[in-house]
């Protein structure tokens, strides 16, 4: 089975720029408006759960300022970027041509003692920035994973000994600030060989959270001491909540982690929420016009999934055949078929968001014990009960669930959603109760639910 999950590669950024599932091309607009604001040494941290798109987002601004600036992927890709309608409102475009940018994946660097040697490592290796000091014929572009050979790689591209840089890194208390003032000496120099005059030089610094606490702290400490820097911006995408505890797991579970963390940003932004529906109708293959797919998007909205668990909600999804949920309907009403389907619809997605958000919860659900989360879901959910407006299914489900006939209230909803909770995972029917179509219709849900999530 072939993934269908969103990842960040250079065709998904450019896409999502131009079809924009996310909604949020105004946002990156707005931001990329604020960089061109900027004057001096600036620190922003953008915040969001995990799963929320962080990365994408800093991606598709890396390739926007990449393109401006000509060092897209490829002609086709450049030609898209610059013509993207945002782009064009307040001379944007021209603005942005003083801004150029490297992106660093903090976790995929933690291993390194020195995350600056990391950081200086990352902004040689961008091929960019090796082309304006070298010619293409002698850039090395298999890119060193020894420390040593990295430091030998841009000492030889800067002129800069980096060993001098790691010696001022590992100095004593009492040689520290001169030690400081000479390593950012040494940055600057740096910095200054690989911009043009005049150039911003944005750092876009990602999955910070999910660093060891060491390095977390080491690379925050580092920036706010050596890269004091008037042309250079960094921007630090995290889950400020989970990287406040990764500040506590270093110094103590006593310790303020947020407020540690409120003294490095200049500015600290939240990433806006995406549209689930937008989102989720963009990487699913299914017709959207199903109403099975309703019901997908009812499960989404209920347990407030992140981007990421959408993907893997269409993922799993896309393993089922929701048109073939019937059984017996030779011998069954069209409104007896209309109920069981919609009952099946609702309860497989449910029980699927559960498994990829809440395992404990989904296992708590199957052994009987979940029927407040579900009767939360099913009065969350219009799809299920805007089948009633037709007077023969209502009298059917008054039938099925032994209820007299109601009018649909809030009283009559819960009435329904407690029975066929109780039918299909407390009170059950096994194949040895099969007698009438009404046992036939509270088991044949729950077998089929056995045979599609479970293995049979």
């Amino acid at each position: 089975m072939k993934s269908i999950e969103l990842l960040p590669t250079d065709k998904n950024i450019l896409n999502t720029l131009v079809e924009y599932p996310f909604n949020r091309n105004e946002e990156i607009s707005s931001f990329l408006e604020l960089l061109t604001t900027i004057e001096g040494h600036f620190v922003i941290s953008i915040d969001g759960q995990w799963g929320s798109g962080k990365t994408f987002f800093v991606k598709q601004c890396e390739l926007i300022l990449n393109s401006i600036n000509g060092y897209a992927p490829d002609n086709e890709t450049e030609e898209k970027i610059l013509h993207l309608s945002f782009l064009k409102k307040k001379e944007l475009l021209k603005k942005l041509k003083n801004q150029t940018c490297v992106y660093f994946d903090a976790w995929a660097n933690d291993e390194y003692e020195n995350p600056i040697i990391a950081i200086l490592q990352t902004l040689i290796d961008k091929e960019t920035f090796s082309e304006k000091i070298f010619s293409k014929e002698t850039i090395v572009k298999v890119k060193k994973i020894i420390e040593n050979i990295n430091k030998a790689v841009i000492s030889k591209r800067t002129g800069i000994n980096l060993d001098k840089i790691e010696e001022n890194l590992s100095c004593t208390k009492d040689e520290k600030g001169e030690q400081q003032k000479n390593l950012h000496n040494s940055i600057t120099e740096v910095i200054k060989a690989l911009t043009k005059d005049g150039q911003r030089l944005v750092i876009f610094i990602d999955e910070l959270d999910r660093c060891n606490p060491r390095f977390a702290v080491k690379l925050l400490e580092q920036i706010k001491h050596y890269f004091l820097i008037d042309n250079v911006t960094f921007v630090i995408t995290t889950n400020i909540s989970e990287l406040s505890k990764t500040i506590c797991k270093f110094y103590g579970e006593n310790f303020e982690g947020n407020k540690y963390l409120v003294r490095f940003f200049d500015l600290s932004l939240r990433l806006s929420l995406i549209n689930p529906k937008e989102y989720y109708s963009y990487i699913a293959s299914t017709n959207q016009d199903y109403v099975f797919e309703k019901y997908k998007l009812d499960v989404i909205n209920f347990l407030n999934m992140s981007m990421r668990s959408i993907g893997r909600f269409a993922i799993n999804n896309e393993l089922i055949d929701y048109k073939k949920f019937k059984e017996s309907f030779s011998i069954w009403s069209p409104s007896t078929e209309t109920i069981y389907l919609n009952i099946e619809w609702a309860i497989v997605p449910l029980l699927i968001g559960l498994r990829l958000t809440n395992k404990e919860k989904e296992l708590s659900f199957l052994m009987g014990n979940e029927v407040e989360l579900f009767k939360q879901f099913m009065l969350s959910s219009e799809t299920f009960w805007s089948i009633f407006r037709f007077e023969e299914n209502h009298r059917e489900l008054n039938r099925l669930c032994e209820i007299s006939n109601e009018k649909i209230d809030s009283n009559y909803k819960e009435k329904v959603i407690k029975t066929i909770y109780s039918k299909c995972f407390v009170n059950t029917y096994y194949k040895d109760y099969r007698s009438d179509d009404y046992t036939d219709f509270w088991y044949s849900i729950r077998r089929q639910i056995e045979k599609t999530l479970y293995l049979d």
